[in-house]
């Protein structure tokens, strides 16, 4: 038996803010259990919603084999890819243009699976469709944000940090096992042996350095002999 489901909850966004969408987005993960589905334009039948759906999922949303006309099981196909994987959040922007139909199919969806169904409604308030189908189901509204940021990521823990702060790039002078923050790591210049200083004499001329022993003048070391 599946354990009852956490109440629906459905997010009002008054202003149509495209923050809503982006942060939704990026929520999406499927190996962290979180499944943002951003529905199609254009279809209104549930079947089509089954393959949106199976598209998010990461699985191929036209199921090999014959059916009759309107008769594929795209809906068990998702129902058993959301329990297999496992899914545990399922995002769904663009509610407020379901039908009360389309609506009952998530719910019908969240009822065997248990899934945390997070509801989109790009209006100030409920359309009539979505207010009819949500009778059937516990469900709670918020226009806060922060709060629908929460639940399209669930813990605080699981929240990306791409959404939070810009990635840092990584130092790739640093030193791997250095504790503390990271710190370039410099090297000294080698050392460059002065040159020889020519000394003057107290007459004022200039004298060059003895040459070493075992040295001859005008001879390079190692030259051969005449």
């Amino acid at each position: 038996m599946t354990a009852t489901p956490p109440p629906v909850t459905v997010v009002t966004a008054r202003h149509d803010d495209v923050l809503h969408t982006h942060t939704a987005l990026a929520a999406h993960h499927v190996p962290s259990g979180r499944i943002t589905l951003h529905p199609g334009l254009g279809t209104t039948s549930e079947t089509g919603l089954a393959h949106d759906l199976l598209a998010a999922l990461g699985k191929p949303p036209l199921l090999p084999g014959g059916f009759p006309a309107g008769r594929q099981p795209a809906w068990e196909a998702a129902t058993a890819w959301i329990t297999a994987l496992p899914v545990t959040r399922l995002t769904v922007l663009r509610a407020h243009r379901f039908t009360a139909r389309r609506t009952m199919r998530l719910l019908q969806l969240r009822t065997l699976t248990g899934i945390h169904l997070t509801l989109v409604c790009h209006r100030p308030h409920l359309p009539a469709a979505l207010h009819q189908a949500l009778q059937t189901a516990d469900y709670c509204v918020t226009a806060d944000f922060q709060a629908a940021r929460r639940h399209y990521y669930g813990t605080p823990a699981a929240v990306s940090p791409l959404v939070d702060e810009p990635a840092r790039p990584a130092n790739p002078v640093a030193h791997p096992a250095r504790a503390g923050p990271p710190r370039l790591l410099t090297t000294a210049p080698p050392r460059v042996p002065p040159r020889a200083r020519r000394r003057r004499s107290s007459s004022g001329t200039a004298r060059h350095p003895h040459p070493s022993p075992g040295r001859q003048p005008g001879k390079l070391p190692g030259a051969w002999p005449p």
